[in-house]
């Protein structure tokens, strides 16, 4: 039988985990994933100017898997990634995004 102050326990970090968790999407722009030169919006929002210059990036030379987070840092964009694409790929995405001023970012129609 679990002891009740294990269950507080558990509890708290549930709810620390949660909000954790909300606080993370609060600051997301968006997530992207490329996959064989395709690039998809997984959470949030892009403006469509910007977009269609990510896709430039992806299809030529066509990056394999690669997935993109941006989110609000000090009122700019932070980019990371994870997964493969050279640096000069991870610097024109960089720029792309750098580019554009975050309320132009944050206002783009999400999906």
């Amino acid at each position: 039988m679990v002891s009740r102050e294990a269950l507080i326990v558990g509890i708290a970090l549930a709810a620390l985990f949660a909000l954790y968790r909300a606080a993370t999407r609060a600051i997301t722009i968006c997530d992207l994933k490329i996959e064989a030169g395709k690039l998809t919006i997984v959470r949030g929002g892009i403006a469509p100017p910007i977009l269609a210059d990510l896709r430039d990036i992806a299809r030529s030379p066509p990056i394999a898997s690669l997935a993109i987070h941006i989110a609000r840092s000090s009122g700019r964009a932070e980019v990371s990634f994870k997964g493969d694409a050279t640096d000069a790929q991870r610097q024109r995405i960089r720029n792309v995004i750098g580019s554009v001023p975050l309320a132009r970012l944050v206002n783009a129609v999400r999906r």
